[in-house]
């Protein structure tokens, strides 16, 4: 999915393109070497007040024929010399660029900004995690994290267990103030687990767990907030470490949906992860991990380059840009057309995809959504 970017300027430009264009340019002047030996051929035949005319345009031409090909071969040299130092681009730690990449992803969120910003994050992501290590530590003696949660029911119904990867995502509860973040779907044996995206983007201390400060943890490798509330609304709805789990998981939710495949003591059997991080760590092999991923979203940019080797199937799209807001390819209604694009597919990884999903248990099911706060002692 991701492009190789040669930076230029406060740009990025594929080296897929800069080779076309070298091609491209090999090929006219290829054309003008042919018109040259034609036009040579024609003055030589012509009248002597034509000659002097022909032959002069020709030099002309011949001239600009050579210099093309000049360009054509330092364009060339110039994807190739990138391409050769990919993986010292991929290996350093390189803020500077972290920076710049991910201004122009976030501000004009398109997919050759998002690939740089995605390869720019690579480097960094080691050295990113442990910083978060003392953070925690720091965040749980302040009683920023770690405090009493809230955790309650706040509407249940019958359902149907969903029957497309459509369905699983508009079930994903929408990020809203004081609104569930969580919805557990529970038949017999199954268990279909839904999170929710980044609420607020406050850094820390208010009563809603799906804030920055989990965004950090959970990128980092580190228990949140709203990793236990979604743990101990999953007790509370009695899943059991016997039921077969598939979570669904938005932005925040995605990540919080990795830690807990992780988690030996449940079976997890199935990760939808919808515009969110891949984890560096990855989740267990048995896990089968599907994720869907806008390329002009920057949020799944954040896990890096090398984190489309970690899902089982990735699928993509560039959706629709909406004036005015940069995040419009990272909006929930925006993955419901890729999700309604991965269920049409007739591609073998797709309908794999589909059957581990969706054709294990289709019928009734209960439906719990849940509400998580942080309690703080006055």
């Amino acid at each position: 999915m991701t492009d190789d970017t040669v930076p230029v300027g406060n740009l990025a430009i594929s080296t897929d393109a800069v080779a076309e264009f070298a091609r491209r340019l090999d090929e006219l002047a290829t054309d003008i070497d042919a018109w040259v030996i034609r036009a040579r051929i024609s003055a030589d035949n012509s009248m002597s007040a034509h000659r002097a005319v022909l032959s002069t345009a020709t030099q002309r031409c011949a001239a600009v024929a050579e210099q093309l090909h000049v360009d054509a071969t330092r364009a060339h040299r110039a994807a190739r010399s990138y391409d050769s130092h990919e993986s010292w681009w991929a290996g350093s730690a390189g803020w500077g660029a972290v920076v710049v990449s991910g201004i122009a992803a976030f501000v004009s969120p398109t997919s050759t900004h998002v690939s740089a910003f995605r390869r720019s994050m690579t480097g960094v992501l080691p050295l990113a995690a442990g910083l978060v290590t003392p953070t925690a530590a720091v965040l749980r003696a302040g009683g920023i994290t770690g405090s009493p949660l809230s955790v309650r029911p706040t509407a249940q119904n019958s359902c149907r267990a969903p029957t497309s990867f459509d369905e699983a995502v508009a079930r994903i509860p929408l990020v809203a103030p004081g609104q569930a973040q969580v919805r557990i779907e529970k038949t017999p044996s199954t268990a279909v687990v839904y999170i929710g995206g980044t609420v607020t983007g406050e850094p820390f201390g208010g009563r809603e767990p799906w804030d920055m400060s989990s965004n950090v943890l959970a990128m980092g490798g580190q228990i949140s907030d709203s990793e236990r509330g979604v743990r101990q609304a999953m007790n509370a709805a009695g899943v059991a470490g016997s039921d077969r789990i598939v979570i669904v998981g938005h932005s925040q939710g995605g990540l919080l949906a990795q830690r807990i495949a992780a988690d030996p003591s449940l079976s997890v059997r199935d990760v939808v992860l919808v515009g969110s991080p891949q984890s560096p760590e990855g989740v267990p092999a048995h896990v089968h991990v599907v994720a869907l991923e806008n390329r002009n979203d920057p949020i799944p940019a954040l896990g890096g380059a090398d984190s489309h080797t970690r899902a089982d199937v990735t699928a993509t799209r560039t959706s629709p840009a909406t004036p005015g807001d940069a995040l419009a390819g990272h909006h929930l209604e925006a993955y419901r057309e890729l999700a309604r694009e991965l269920d049409a597919s007739t591609t073998p990884a797709a309908t794999s995809a589909y059957n581990q999903i969706f054709s294990a248990e289709a019928g009734p099911c209960e439906a719990t959504d849940w509400r998580v706060d942080r309690l703080r002692k006055n």
